[in-house]
């Protein structure tokens, strides 16, 4: 293998795999979490303890959610291609983008634009104002901020901020994402709580994640729900339903 096509990533003979250097059998089974060694492979660092706890508070919290958009259509893609599961999946993942759950990517570019702009002698306030006053100008909706049904506030939001404070690690970017908040609230003149993509685009900066990764979180963490959902799918099957729904009939078991 030449040198342009090596990684520090993982290795291996024929004994042995490495994972950042540490031995997978030997260090990283039995002894790391599934957070804590993505944390690792990212970041190429084994995380202290506050850190791994907020990173699989962020996995968690994007987990599941219902019968989301991603949901239904990886439960209808499995009830019709049942030899393909991870087509499923895959169909599912398709949908995570800036509307719906991978928004983070959005609020995280504009949290380090923010923190690019105080580190150059701006205030945060004026760095919040300026990101709220081009968005409405240009009529796009503020990534991380509202919600569709939490709409008096996003609870997974709130914890995974009180965790944040609890591991120490409120820094500038989760400063930066409470005036954004406060900006957006007077540009529009009513409360646009944060939602849990804007917490999470937060918290991962602050653990040193770069915003264009934040969005494999989402899909790192969605994956596994979508796993569930298709378990039940295999039970309790809605795809049946969802076909007679387009078909204008009542659906129901059994329907073709």
């Amino acid at each position: 293998m030449t040198e342009a096509m090596r990684t520090d990533i993982g290795s291996h003979d024929l004994e042995h795999i490495w994972v950042r250097d540490l031995d997978l059998t030997a260090e990283v089974m039995g002894h790391m979490n599934f957070g804590e060694v993505l944390f690792l492979l990212i970041t190429a660092r084994v995380p202290e303890p506050d850190e791994a706890r907020l990173v699989n508070a962020v996995l968690v919290s994007l987990m599941e959610h219902g019968l989301t958009p991603s949901a239904v259509v990886t439960r209808v893609t499995y009830g019709l291609v049942p030899d393909s599961i991870q087509g499923a999946i895959s169909a599912g993942l398709l949908g995570v983008g800036g509307v719906v759950l991978g928004s983070m990517e959005g609020c995280g570019e504009l949290l380090t634009q923010m923190h690019t702009a105080v580190s150059a002698g701006a205030t945060a306030e004026d760095a919040a104002r300026d990101v709220v006053d081009e968005y409405r100008a240009d009529g796009r909706r503020l990534p991380g901020f509202g919600h569709a049904m939490h709409t008096g506030g996003d609870p997974r939001a709130v914890r995974l901020l009180a965790i944040a404070k609890e591991c120490g690690k409120s820094g500038a970017h989760v400063e930066a994402l409470g005036a954004l908040g406060v900006a957006a609230d007077a540009a529009i003149g009513k409360h646009l709580p944060v939602n849990i993509t804007g917490a999470v685009s937060a918290v991962l900066l602050e653990l040193g994640i770069p915003w264009r990764l934040h969005r494999g979180f989402a899909l790192v963490s969605r994956t596994a729900g979508l796993v569930a959902h298709i378990g039940e799918e295999m039970e309790h099957p809605i795809t049946p339903a969802f076909r007679a729904l387009t078909r204008g009939e009542s659906g129901g078991p059994g329907t073709s």
